[in-house]
């Protein structure tokens, strides 16, 4: 498979994955056209990063610039936190830009020449999107960094397994507190005592802690969700039920999709996502490791939060739902880790 068609493979996944997303839209709630932009955008996302990289990545050029990327980076987050925009509760964005989204495209590995550099900034970075306070985006960022450097320095030794090894952790980890409503209230209770902790993931930690405490209030979106998954077997409820998720088209969106549909098209689409990573990681350049980190997080932060394994984050499922800035820049990392390849 030559390289073009790779990255029109990866392309392609990435559009049956918006495609089937788009069934998680309530009806009506989005013009034909708006779905049009949509896809035009992710795809000129994806192919002027593929371009870019392709033309660029080979050498030094990009690299030499890590300076001016880091500098870059640390002045939108920190003007962020002073002038930005609060939505959701977070003062994430400066004029309609949604900095910490943009960040990860930034902090790709063929940005920066020395490894250390790389692996502090990005560790900065992650703290300052974490103080906005987007707590799921600035962890992704922080694990996203940390996996790819280490996978990278082990140089081909076993770099498959590792990486495996990696992210089976990653799953198997948080489920131990889906089995001890103790435990997780513990845990809420030792968190709430840091000086970081924020007012904004109060709710969202408690109705992790225990879901029935406000089931018609604070509660009831995960409760919601639950049910929805609940309501998956065989083939779904169908298009025409009423959904009972108050948001039903972001973050829970994987949610509305196996009530809708069934547990197999949920199964369907976490397969393409697993074609479009295992894609990166066999033909991707420098930036595989840390772009398959990221893709791998998203999925498992979702589905880990739709279960209420996870407190609530806001982390969409990529390519799924209307969360149009995260679905280009995830775009733009796929291209970038494929144009990179030599």
């Amino acid at each position: 498979m030559t390289r073009f068609l790779r990255a029109l493979f990866g392309f392609a996944l990435i559009i049956v994955v918006f495609m089937i997303g788009l069934l998680t839209w309530q009806p009506g709630s989005v013009a034909y056209k708006d779905v049009v932009l949509y896809v035009v955008v992710i795809g000129a996302a994806y192919w002027l990063s593929y371009v870019f990289f392709f033309l660029l990545g080979k050498g030094e050029l990009l690299s030499s610039l890590q300076w001016v990327v880091s500098v870059v980076l640390f002045v939108t987050l920190v003007l962020t936190l002073y002038v930005g925009e609060t939505r959701y509760g977070s003062k994430r964005w400066l004029n309609g830009v949604q900095v910490s989204e943009f960040s990860k495209l930034l902090l790709l590995p063929g940005l920066f020449k020395s490894s250390g550099t790389y692996l502090l900034v990005g560790l900065i970075s992650a703290f300052l999107v974490i103080l906005e306070p987007d707590l799921g985006t600035g962890l992704i960022i922080a694990a996203s960094v940390i996996i790819g450097s280490f996978v990278k320095m082990l140089k081909g030794r076993n770099t498959n397994m590792i990486w495996t090894v990696i992210i089976a952790a990653i799953v198997v980890l948080p489920v131990v507190f889906s089995y001890s409503l103790e435990l997780r209230q513990g845990v809420v209770a030792r968190i709430a005592e840091m000086p970081t902790f924020h007012e904004h993931w109060e709710d969202r930690f408690q109705n992790w802690a225990d879901p029935l405490r406000d089931p018609f209030g604070e509660s009831y979106q995960t409760l919601s969700a639950l049910n929805s998954l609940g309501q998956s077997a065989g083939f779904g409820k169908g298009i025409g039920m009423l959904t009972t998720l108050p948001v039903s088209w972001a973050d829970y969106a994987f949610a509305e999709l196996v009530r809708k549909f069934g547990l197999l098209s949920g199964l369907l689409v976490l397969m393409l996502l697993g074609l479009l990573v295992q894609l990166i990681l066999n033909w991707g350049g420098r930036s595989k490791y840390y772009v398959a980190a990221v893709l791998m997080l998203h999925v498992i932060v979702n589905l880990y939060t739709v279960a209420n394994v996870l407190p609530a984050t806001g982390i969409p499922l990529p390519f799924v739902g209307r969360a149009l800035q995260n679905s280009v820049v995830l775009s733009a990392l796929t291209g970038a880790a494929l144009g990179e390849a030599t």
